[in-house]
């Protein structure tokens, strides 16, 4: 009996038992199917963090001053401080890698006083560079530039939303100002500027609600107002964003170098630089084996898929020994009957794996779809699940039909 024979068969006992048929493949197209849609959603998962990560900055660094040690009490000293004169250095000898760098300080929450408008804000000092690091998208008016910076003005960019409830849908708010109170009293600002919020759009990146708006004031002037910022002239963290061609893994080891390098050898306090690039390769490492360790899980069910295969097979063996007799009988050598017997099994899982990976595959293209990052369903774990379920069905048909080829014939004939 060759092997087109044997697989059709094999397909006719299986429609001759449909429902036993499908109990038997439910392990198998539960477990397929739960890969399949672990693997999928692990693909969505990763292709969404990253996205957001390049949203975010993908090639920006953040330096800042660390602890030496977790148990460090002592604050921060003036001397401790990054130097203007250590940044232009470090911008002269790396230039041609570095696009922008970014300083920014908060000054915490307030409340804007303009007539009968109050609203609940958040005060953030900002350079002409954060612009660029952190794309605000400027619909009115300008950013922070150098002259605010060096003058500590006293001007102010402004929320769209803000905007809106000052002077109106679509109105001019620039050169108005506004009064904003915060833990440092009342201060009277200048807005030059207006700007639209960008939003991440990715549940995994869900940072909860806050009804305040952000608004931005020159870094100079949120240091000269704020008491709690012992130096007024140095920092103690900024971000830097790299060119296109620059390697932000090889940028983070010289940037650490060059500032620890200045640092005073006796304080408690070291220069700290990570990148974005590496937060998302950690991240994205995170959710592949957090994928592999559920998926691993899942594919105990096809275990339990393969026992329930042996077992129907069994009973199958047992139901057709007259028949094996008469075959034995007729000179069927034992090599035949136990092929018979094995791609018996194989098509019972290799339909029950293709049903798993449809269902696997629409469940999991659903579950990107909810996480607003859609994919298509990875072609390695399609394949990879159709060839187990296939190996499935030789491990666990191959007793069950060497069963059957060891069958004395006058025994299986006599069999009723």
């Amino acid at each position: 009996m060759n092997l087109f024979e044997n697989i059709r068969l094999a397909l006719e006992g299986l429609r001759a038992n449909k429902m036993r048929a499908l109990l038997t493949m439910l392990g198998i197209i539960i477990g397929i199917a739960s890969v399949m849609a672990i693997s999928t959603l692990g693909s969505a998962m990763t292709g969404s963090v990253t996205s957001t990560m390049d949203k975010l900055g993908g090639k920006n660094i953040m330096v800042s001053l660390m602890p030496k040690n977790y148990d460090t009490t002592s604050s921060i000293q003036p001397e401790d401080y990054i130097t203007q004169d250590q940044l232009d250095g470090f911008k002269a000898a790396h230039g041609d890698q570095i696009k922008a760098i970014s300083m920014t300080n908060t000054l915490g929450s307030g409340k804007l006083n303009s007539g009968y408008i109050h609203k609940n804000v958040s005060i953030t000092g900002a350079n002409s560079d954060y612009r660029v690091v952190n794309n605000i998208n400027l619909i009115q008016g300008r950013f922070v530039n150098d002259r605010d910076l060096s003058s500590a003005r006293n001007v102010i960019i402004i929320e769209k939303s803000l905007r809106d409830s000052l002077v109106g849908l679509n109105g001019d708010p620039i050169g108005k100002d506004i009064s904003v109170e915060t833990r440092n009293g009342n201060q009277s600002y200048t807005i030059i500027g207006v700007y639209e919020k960008v939003t991440i759009d990715n549940p995994l990146f869900y940072m909860g609600d806050d009804t305040r708006v952000e608004c931005f004031i020159p870094f100079t002037t949120l240091k000269a107002l704020d008491p709690l910022s012992p130096n007024t002239s140095g920092y103690d963290n900024f971000t830097v964003m790299l060119g296109p061609q620059a390697d932000s893994a090889a940028f983070t080891l010289i940037a650490k170098e060059y500032f620890n390098k200045n640092m005073n050898p006796l304080s408690d306090y070291k220069v700290d630089v990570t990148s974005m690039e590496a937060m998302a390769s950690e991240a994205t490492g995170m959710l592949g084996t957090l994928s592999l360790g559920i998926s691993v899980i899942a594919g105990i069910s096809l275990l339990v898929g393969g026992i329930g295969v042996m077992n129907i097979m069994l009973v199958s063996v047992t139901e057709r020994t007259k028949e094996i007799g008469i075959r034995k009988a007729l000179g069927a050598r034992n090599s035949a009957i136990r092929s018979q017997f094995i791609i018996e099994s194989i098509i019972i899982c290799l339909i029950g794996g293709l049903i798993g990976v449809a269902l696997g595959a629409a469940l999991g293209a659903l579950g990107s779809t909810l996480l607003k990052f859609p994919v298509a369903p990875p072609l390695g774990p399609m394949v990879i699940a159709l060839c187990f379920s296939m190996i499935i069905g030789v491990f666990f048909g191959y007793y069950p039909a060497n069963k059957a080829a060891k069958l004395n014939p006058i025994d299986a004939l006599r069999y009723e």
